[in-house]
């Protein structure tokens, strides 16, 4: 299976992320996570390009680089 098409779990996405599930739970809700696929009622997963697509856009070059902005800051 190629990671285009590999859909992980939340505790698997979290750990892949170096995150705990609680706190990938947080970035979800808060609109700020990467996207998700709402695979049942109560079962969601993480493709593995969109979590790498989310790590990508969130590197930076250095501490000085502008920080991400919360949702809903004006």
């Amino acid at each position: 299976m190629t990671d285009s098409l590999m859909i992980l779990g939340e505790v698997e996405a979290a750990k892949r992320l170096n995150l705990s599930p609680r706190s990938l739970q947080r970035l979800r809700l808060a609109g700020d996570g990467p996207p998700y696929v709402q695979l049942s009622e109560r079962r969601i997963g993480y493709a593995v390009d969109a979590l790498q697509a989310w790590v990508a856009s969130r590197q930076r070059a250095s501490t000085s680089a502008p920080i991400l902005a919360k949702a809903g800051a004006a």
